[in-house]
């Protein structure tokens, strides 16, 4: 039998006055999600409860009601069940911006999220921002997302590269990439195996910048057996530690029976094994290979740094307003991704088309449907009295 058992906790911090995190389970979908909102005054807590109920409303349309349309693009080689889970956080996506764009009050807000969606003999993870998913496994901690900061950002740019450079970096707290600044997002997709006794950790950054990784992994060891006093313990320490932001930590563990665990190596048996109901498999099988993915979490070293000064919520954004920094970033991807660059006009021509009324009625009310959204948006958002974070919002992604 395959289960997924589950317990979270989100506490406010030491620091704010409302928590702008939230976090749903879904179990009929198989769904976990955590999001981490930002923005000022209330609009976080906006953002990160409607970011939440969207990506469930619209696992609900597609198995539920019925509706198996994918509106939205995906990263090419990525199976049916990524597209599904990256089609939810983009529709999220369109209603967080849409109501930014409909009430002053709201504009500019945003969020991050993490999703973990039960795929049968495997799991499928989504990401945006620097929430963070981690899996226990084996004695074992290692992080199975990568932040969407401009530190990783740096270092695929080859802007930082020796260790020195790393820990000096003094912007931890800017992400490249949030839910609700634009009319579109790229979510980050990958497919994990999963085995008997494996115990993830989603988390806002609450959490993962002020609690080392190695305490982490230590105190999921301690307790593998009791998930709520692991999110009990985890919360209490970064609150310990100061507690900054506030602090969210979804943990999911998986039990299923050993003896039923199938193994998919072997293509012939692959072909001829019964799966029990509800097992969703990848589309192609390019899609389980880790190597599909530039960034192989196997390899992945944590280098966030230790300087607690460097670490902070997040709130004012950013565009990328320097023409000239953002061919550089674009050929930097080409590069990395073994494709041919493209100019400037291309990337601009090339901005993806989103479905939904309510962005169709946005663009019409601003001149017909070909008109586009303000190239800005505001400098800066205030969420925080010490150190408040930034957003660098990226390009718009090629279409395939």
């Amino acid at each position: 039998m395959r289960k997924l058992t589950w317990a979270a906790l989100t506490d406010v911090g030491m620091k704010r006055s409302g928590n702008e995190d939230a976090y749903v389970v879904a179990e009929e979908y198989g769904l976990y999600v955590v999001c981490d909102g930002m923005g000022g005054h209330a609009s976080g807590e906006v953002a990160s409860e409607m970011t939440t109920n969207e990506v469930v409303n619209f696992m609900r349309g597609y198995f539920g009601d019925g509706d198996t349309s994918l509106p939205y693009e995906a990263e090419e080689g990525t199976s049916l069940d990524e597209r599904i889970l990256s089609n939810s956080i983009q529709h999220a996506n369109d209603k967080v911006y849409v109501s930014g764009m409909k009430d002053p009050k709201l504009e500019g807000m945003g969020t991050t999220i993490v999703a973990v969606k039960d795929g049968g003999d495997c799991l499928i993870l989504g990401h945006v921002g620097d929430s963070r998913i981690y899996r226990y496994r084996a004695g074992s901690l290692e992080q199975l997302t990568r932040d969407h900061s401009l530190l990783n950002h740096k270092i695929d740019m080859g802007e930082l590269k020796t260790e020195e450079e790393i820990k000096g970096f003094k912007h931890g707290n800017i992400i490249v990439r949030a839910i609700g600044l634009k009319d579109y997002v790229r979510p980050e997709t990958q497919i994990v195996d999963r085995q008997a006794g494996d115990v993830l950790i989603l988390c806002s950054d609450g959490l993962s910048d002020l609690v080392d990784d190695w305490a982490i992994e230590n105190v999921v060891e301690a307790n593998q057996d009791d998930l709520e006093e692991i999110a009990t313990i985890l919360v209490r320490m970064a609150n310990d530690r100061g507690g900054k932001d506030n602090i969210t930590v979804l943990c999911v563990r998986v039990d299923d029976d050993p003896a039923e665990e199938l193994d998919y190596a072997d293509d012939d048996f692959h072909d001829e094994v019964t799966l029990p109901p509800g097992t969703m498999l990848p589309r192609d099988e390019e899609a389980t290979d880790p190597s599909r993915n530039a960034f192989d979490t196997r390899k992945f070293r944590d280098i966030t740094t230790e300087d607690d000064d460097r670490t902070a919520p997040h709130t004012p954004v950013f565009m990328w307003d320097d023409v000239e920094e953002s061919q550089q970033h674009q050929r930097a991807q080409a590069q990395h991704q073994k494709a041919q660059p493209r100019t400037d006009e291309s990337r601009i021509r090339d901005t993806v088309k989103l479905g939904g009324d309510d962005i169709e009625d946005l663009r019409r009310s601003r001149g017909g449907a070909s008109a586009r959204p303000a190239a800005k948006v505001p400098s800066v958002i205030i969420d925080d009295e010490d150190l408040p974070s930034i957003i660098v919002d990226e390009p718009a992604p090629k279409k395939r």
